[in-house]
């Protein structure tokens, strides 16, 4: 084997290496772009996007802009408006590195940016592409910077290949936006996607306020506010009433110094505060921590999007003991909450259907020829919904509702609800618009148990769901089954009991359902006889 040199990268090679780190998705160019804008005092953001961001990334402020000199610096690595020495690292109040930015959005895409900084005199637009300057010239253009992104990745096509579907990328993209409007209500910000606008928000003075305008007025209400400071920390946020926790979340966000941030040691404090909840319960929470930032360490993950406390311990033990008492929430037993407290009672005569068949209102039991089986109920419910409406020859019959149900929705909802409101009418929901994001739901499939719980949480998981036209019938199937099945702890007669039963093994796969969960468990006559010892 030869030994080959060791020589420096080509500048090219390096650019690409660099912007791979900090861009990953259309998601990673719209967080640093929004970041420049709010840096550069803006007062409002225009965001636009088509086909997720992988063809054109938009953003629009009238923040104090960019001279000429200031633009072609902008997109050299290494160039910032923000620090002059070492010890800045350690005390920056900005987002970040401006030029290391658009540097790395310019290597991996075609990108023009025209600014201003005196609407009186002329503008500069500068076009580049693949990191290299194409063009520089004069344009007219309102104080404020526009940075237009097309053609992701253009030059690295297999990261562009292993881009998600346009539903996924636009999701990461609402989420990133969703969250700086959370944090700067007192910016105006608008989302348009493929031509469409989806969110428009005015400035306003709380975040209560900016909340109202993203959440459906239920889910806001439903926030407990409350402020704890400590000479170290300081916390500010909204948290679900422990009484409203569902088994769902709306929003789960952490903001460190007005920072969107991932931060595993926050969101375990806070599930710690809330102490022991309904199985599978997952809170709402909106954190806002402040703290000097010398104590933070924002540069562990090249897109910032983490970050680490000086002392994580004691961020643990600050944040859990503020949710504790900001919720008023009282500990339980040392017994209890190790779930060592366990109540019996003797079940009285008459409390089991006339034929010891469901057990704990979850588990039905059936004789079979060679034994029993054990039916869990819910997921035998599944499995018959899911393969009603996957199998059926025609549209599904509706279920219409006593009392329609009239839902909120968030941006990211309607924007799903919106591209496949047609498949969920064939599939048997029969829904409205009234006005703006608010949507009328009248029925639900036949034969579901859809409550207004149930279509809540419906809407509220679509946006997670994959809507590709070849599998989203099955996907939607999945989330009609899953919503639409009767509960566990849910008391069945008689009759719906032997009609479960024989419907379920109707079904071409009766033995799991759609999410993979057996439904049946057989314990056969030999087991008992094994069992009890007589073989």
């Amino acid at each position: 084997m030869h030994r080959k040199p060791v020589l420096p990268l080509p500048e090219e090679v390096v650019r690409r290496i660099a912007a791979g780190e900090v861009i990953v998705r259309p998601a990673s160019v719209v967080k640093e772009l929004i970041e420049n804008s709010i840096d550069a005092g803006a007062k409002r953001i225009r965001l636009e996007i088509k086909a997720g961001g992988k063809n054109l990334i938009r953003v629009t402020d009238d923040g104090i802009g960019m001279n000429r000199d200031d633009v072609r610096q902008a997109v050299a690595r290494y160039a910032t408006s923000k620090l002059s020495s070492v010890d800045d690292l350690t005390r920056i109040q900005s987002y970040g590195f401006r030029g290391e930015a658009l540097a790395s959005i310019a290597a991996v895409s075609r990108m023009t940016i025209e600014t201003n900084t005196d609407e009186t005199q002329a503008g500069t637009r500068l076009e580049i592409e693949g990191g290299e300057i194409k063009e520089l010239a004069e344009v007219a253009h309102p104080q404020g910077t526009t940075v237009t992104v097309k053609a992701l990745f253009f030059n690295l096509p297999v990261r562009r290949a292993f881009l998600k579907s346009e539903n996924y990328e636009f999701r990461m993209v609402a989420e990133a936006f969703r969250n700086y409007a959370i944090v700067f209500p007192e910016i105006g910000f608008e989302l348009i996607n493929n031509e469409r606008l989806v969110v428009n928000l005015p400035p306003v003075g709380s975040y209560r306020e900016r909340l109202l305008g993203l959440f459906d007025r239920k889910t806001v209400e439903g926030l407990v506010e409350f402020q704890v400071d400590n000479p170290v920390l300081s916390l500010h946020g909204f948290f679900s009433d422990p009484t409203q926790v569902k088994g769902f979340s709306d929003v789960q966000v952490v903001f460190f110094n007005r920072r969107p941030v991932r931060n595993q040691v926050v969101t375990r404090a806070v599930y710690d505060g809330y102490g022991p909840m309904p199985s599978g319960g997952h809170p709402n929470f909106v954190v806002f921590i402040q703290t000097e930032p010398s104590r933070l360490d924002v540069n562990i993950h090249p897109t910032k999007q983490e970050v680490r406390f000086a002392d994580e311990r004691f961020l643990f033990d600050f944040v859990s003991e503020a949710v504790r008492k900001g919720l008023g929430i009282q500990r339980r037993s040392q017994i209890e909450d190790t779930g060592l407290f366990v109540q019996e009672r003797i079940i009285q005569d008459g409390e089991m259907p006339g034929e010891f068949w469901q057990l704990h209102n979850s588990y039905i039991f059936a004789q079979v020829a060679s034994g029993y089986v054990i039916v869990d109920q819910h997921a035998a419910h599944e499995r018959i919904i899911y393969e009603e409406l996957l199998h059926r020859q025609q549209e599904a019959k509706p279920q219409g509702l006593l009392f329609p149900v009239t839902l909120d929705l968030s941006a990211e909802e309607f924007e799903a609800y919106d591209r496949i409101k047609v498949k969920l009418r064939q599939m048997g929901m029969e829904t409205k618009v009234f006005s703006g994001r608010t949507v009328v739901v009248e029925s639900v499939p036949a034969g579901s148990y859809m409550g207004k719980g149930e279509i809540r949480e419906f809407f509220a998981e679509l946006v997670k769901t994959s809507l590709e036209k070849a599998t989203v019938e099955r996907e939607l199937a999945k989330l009609f089954a899953c919503k639409g099945a009767v509960k566990a702890g849910q008391r069945l007669t008689q009759e719906e009991m032997v009609s479960l039963i024989n419907r379920l093994f109707a079904c071409r796969e009766p033995y799991f359902c759609p999410h993979g969960r057996p439904v049946i468990i057989k314990i056969t006559l030999e087991d008992l006889d094994r069992r009890f010892g007589r073989i």
